[in-house]
C-alpha cells in the first residue's frame, strides 16, 4: 500500500492513518480479538473500528500501544511511530497547541468530512478508539494517535483531536486502548 505523505516543517508524515496487519519484519499483528482478549493482551494487536471493513479504507486500523513498541517495527521501513517530542514539534510547526487541531483536521468537503481547515495537509480523520473492554467509541468525534512514548508501565502518550476543540491535546491512555497511528520518516 502506498501512503499519501506530507512535509510539515522539517518532518515528513503519513497523511493518512496506518492500516497494516504486519510488522516491518513480516510478523503478523494479531487482530479479530474479542473484547476480553483485547483487554487482556500485553502484546501488539490491531482492529478495524466496529469490525466493519468499510472503516478500514476511511480510518485505517486501530492499534494498542504494545504494537507501537514491538521490536518488529509497526511502520514501514524508513518510517517509525513518532515520539511525544516529535508530535509536539509537529504542533509547533503548524502554529501551536491552541489552534493546531483546526489546521490538522480534514475539511467538511473531504472524505470523511470533519470540521477542520486541513491547511497543514495532515488530513486527520475522526477514527475513534477501541476501549479496553468497552468496545468501540468516538468515531466521527475524535482522532487519537499513539506516540511511541510511554508514561509508565500501564500508560502511553497520545495526541488527541476532537470535533469541538481547535486545540491539540497530549494525554496518556491505557496501553490497551486502540488508537490510530501516523508514521513519521526516519
Amino acid at each position: 500500500y502506498d501512503y499519501e505523505t506530507v512535509l510539515i516543517g522539517e518532518q515528513c508524515w503519513f497523511a493518512e492513518n496506518l492500516r497494516t496487519e504486519f510488522y516491518q519484519n513480516g510478523d503478523s499483528i494479531p487482530g479479530d480479538l474479542s473484547d476480553e482478549e483485547w483487554a487482556s493482551t500485553n502484546s501488539g494487536a490491531h482492529a478495524i473500528y466496529g469490525n466493519d471493513p468499510s472503516n478500514l479504507e476511511v480510518y485505517g486500523r486501530l492499534y494498542n500501544w504494545h504494537a507501537t513498541s514491538d521490536q518488529g517495527g509497526l511502520c514501514p521501513n524508513g518510517w517509525h511511530v513518532p515520539s511525544l517530542q516529535e508530535c509536539e514539534l509537529l504542533v509547533l510547526y503548524i502554529g501551536g497547541q491552541s489552534t493546531a487541531a483546526l489546521m490538522m483536521k480534514s475539511t467538511e468537503s473531504e472524505s470523511p468530512p470533519w470540521n477542520g481547515l486541513n491547511s497543514s495537509g495532515f488530513s486527520a480523520v475522526p477514527g475513534g478508539q477501541r476501549m479496553e473492554a468497552w468496545g468501540y467509541f468516538n468515531i466521527g468525534n475524535a482522532g487519537e494517535h499513539w506516540t511511541s512514548s510511554s508514561s509508565g508501565l500501564e500508560m502511553g502518550y497520545d495526541m488527541r483531536l476532537w470535533t469541538d476543540l481547535d486545540a491539540v491535546q497530549f494525554t496518556s491512555s491505557d496501553k490497551d486502548v486502540g488508537n490510530s497511528v501516523r508514521c513519521i520518516k526516519d
